[in-house]
C-alpha cells in the first residue's frame, strides 16, 4: 500500500515539474538573463547604443566599484533619494492610517455598515484604472487640473477673507503637494482591499473575547486585530516599499523629469536620465539599479524584524545554543 502511494505521489509531482516548465522558461529568459546583464554592466564601462562594448573594468585598469562611487558622489543621485524617501514618507503614512481607520470601520460588526461592496469597489477603482489610458485622463486632469483649480479658489477666498498670505498656501499650490494627494489616491484601494482580506481573516471568536473583556474599537483593532494580522501587514508595508522606492508614474505625471533644480524627481526618474542624458549609460544605470534593489532588500528587512521575527522565539534559540555549546565544553573537559 505505501509502494503504491509513493508511485502515485511521484506520478503527480512529475506533472507538477511539467507544468512548471513554461514559467521556469519565461523567467530565465525574459527576467534572469537581463537581470544577470544588469548586474554584469555594473562592474563594466559601457556607453552608447548598439555600439558600445562592455569592458570589465579591472580589465581596463579601473576599481571594480567606480560605478557606484560616480553615483554616491553625484549629488543628483542625494537629492532624488531624498524626494523618494520625503515624498513616500509623506504618502504611505497618512494613506495607511486612513485605509486602517476605514478598513476597520467598514468591517466593524457592531456598526453593520451597509453598501460595503459599493464602498469596496469605489475605493478600488483608482487603482484599477491606473494603468489604463482612463485612468491618466481621471488622474492627469481631473484630479490634478479640476482639484488645483478648486483649491486655488478655496485658497484665494481663505486669503481674502481670512488674512492668510500667497505664502501660506505655497506648499499647497506646489507639485510636491499634488503628487502626495495623486499617489494617496492612485494606492489607496490596493491597501484597503488588503487590510479588509486581512482583518476578516481574524478569527471571530477572538474578536468576541475582546468585546467580552470590554475593549473598545480602538483597543480591539490595536491589541488584537492588527497582531493577528502581521503577514498581511508585512505583506501590505513590502508592497508600499516597491511603490514608494520605485515610484515613477504620479511624479511623471505632474512633475518634471528635466527639473534643472530636481524638485521632485524621483530614483525612477533618475534612472531614466542618467541611461538617456549620460548617452545611453548602462553602466551607470545598472548600478543605480542595484543600488536600488539594496534599498529594497533593506528596507524589507527592517519591516521583517519589525513585523514577523518572533524575539522571543530567537532568544530562545540562543539560549538553547548557549546550553548546548556549555555541555559540550563540560564533556571534553571530563
Amino acid at each position: 500500500m505505501r509502494k503504491k502511494k509513493s508511485n502515485l505521489e511521484r506520478h503527480y509531482n512529475k506533472w507538477g515539474y511539467i507544468f512548471m516548465i513554461p514559467f521556469a522558461a519565461a523567467f530565465l529568459f525574459f527576467y534572469f538573463h537581463p537581470l544577470a546583464n544588469t548586474v554584469y554592466f555594473a562592474f563594466c564601462h559601457m556607453r552608447g547604443m548598439g555600439t558600445a562594448e562592455a569592458q570589465f573594468l579591472p580589465s581596463i585598469g579601473e576599481p571594480w566599484y567606480t560605478n557606484f562611487v560616480e553615483i554616491f558622489q553625484a549629488k543628483t543621485f542625494a537629492k532624488a533619494f531624498k524626494n523618494t524617501m520625503t515624498i513616500w514618507a509623506a504618502y504611505a503614512i497618512p494613506e495607511l492610517i486612513f485605509t486602517c481607520w476605514l478598513a476597520a470601520m467598514i468591517t466593524d460588526r457592531r456598526l453593520k455598515m451597509k453598501g460595503r461592496t459599493i464602498f469596496k469597489t469605489g475605493f478600488f477603482l483608482p487603482k484599477l484604472l491606473e494603468g489604463t489610458d482612463m485612468g491618466f485622463i481621471l488622474t492627469n486632469h481631473f484630479v490634478a487640473t479640476v482639484g488645483s483649480t478648486l483649491f486655488l479658489l478655496t485658497a484665494a477666498s481663505a486669503m481674502n477673507g481670512f488674512g492668510f498670505t500667497e505664502e501660506d498656501f505655497k506648499f499647497f499650490m506646489s507639485d510636491r503637494f499634488f503628487i502626495i494627494v495623486l499617489s494617496i489616491y492612485s494606492h489607496f484601494g490596493i491597501s484597503f482591499i488588503y487590510i479588509i482580506a486581512g482583518i476578516t481573516g481574524v478569527p471571530v471568536e477572538v474578536m468576541e473575547a475582546a468585546e467580552i473583556d470590554g475593549a473598545n474599537r480602538f483597543q480591539t483593532f490595536t491589541r488584537v486585530t492588527l497582531p493577528c494580522m502581521k503577514p498581511i501587514v508585512f505583506f501590505i508595508a513590502v508592497i508600499s516599499i516597491i511603490d514608494g522606492v520605485g515610484m515613477y508614474k504620479v511624479p511623471s505625471y505632474i512633475g518634471n523629469a528635466y527639473d534643472v533644480f530636481m524638485t521632485n524627481i524621483t530614483l525612477m526618474q533618475y534612472l531614466q536620465n542618467q541611461f538617456y542624458g549620460g548617452g545611453f549609460a548602462y553602466d551607470k544605470t545598472s548600478a543605480a539599479s542595484l543600488i536600488m534593489l539594496a534599498l529594497y532588500s533593506f528596507f524589507a528587512g527592517v519591516i521583517y524584524l519589525i513585523f514577523i521575527k518572533d524575539w522571543d522565539e530567537a532568544k530562545q534559540k540562543r539560549l538553547i545554543r548557549s546550553e548546548r555549546r556549555e555541555e559540550r565544553k563540560k564533556l571534553k573537559c571530563a
